[in-house]
């Protein structure tokens, strides 16, 4: 009897300590708020885009990493093109389900505008866009020396998601012409989840 009451006092004290810096309550729900975690940057595979995005991750330290890398714009940029997104969810066995999420929308300047928000100049200018404080985004090539993932960039997406892995195709289109394409990967993790 000695004893389970000495192993009941052990476990309440431990468990007391170890709580100390978290939320008691971390619910595993599919769905809330969320944090963005990105994976990867891919091209996609084609020399004919007249849209082209040559990205990918560095990490700076143990806990930052940067977007670096080139674009290159023959035309400019502007609500003439469309943006489409293809979402594919990863699923329990690591295979990717294809058109998770479809996402289309005309107007593909104004668009990633009100998606930036008040993030959209300096978002541009991060990415070596200069100058570029309205629609369309001048035909250039432009330079990123590193541009910091900050959770704050996604304040107009939706404010919850489905948590898990996403495969996300961004083409840009023009009469059903395919002007440009890049790939990400991304977590959607719970805001108390680590990296």
């Amino acid at each position: 009897m000695k004893c389970l009451l000495i192993n009941l006092l052990v476990f309440v004290i431990d468990v007391n300590s170890d709580t100390t810096n978290r939320p008691l309550f971390l619910p595993r729900l599919p769905v809330g708020e969320y944090k963005i975690n990105v994976l990867a940057m891919l091209s996609c595979e084609s020399a004919n885009y007249r849209f082209r995005f040559n990205y990918y991750l560095s990490k700076t330290s143990v806990n930052t990493t940067e977007l670096r890398g080139n674009s290159t714009y023959e035309v400019p940029l502007d609500d003439s093109f469309t943006i489409e997104v293809n979402v594919a969810v990863k699923d329990s066995v690591g295979g990717w389900k294809d058109n998770a999420h479809i996402f289309k929308t005309p107007k593909a300047c104004s668009a990633l505008k009100m998606l930036a928000g008040k993030y959209f100049v300096s978002t541009t200018e991060t990415l070596g866009m200069r100058n570029v404080n309205d629609c369309p985004i001048p035909a250039g090539f432009f330079v990123t020396s590193g541009f910091k993932h900050d959770n704050g960039l996604y304040n107009n997406l939706p404010k919850q998601f489905f948590y898990g892995t996403y495969k996300f195709r961004y083409q840009l289109t023009k009469n059903k012409v395919v002007y440009g394409c890049a790939i990400s990967v991304v977590e959607v993790k719970r805001p108390w989840e680590n990296d």
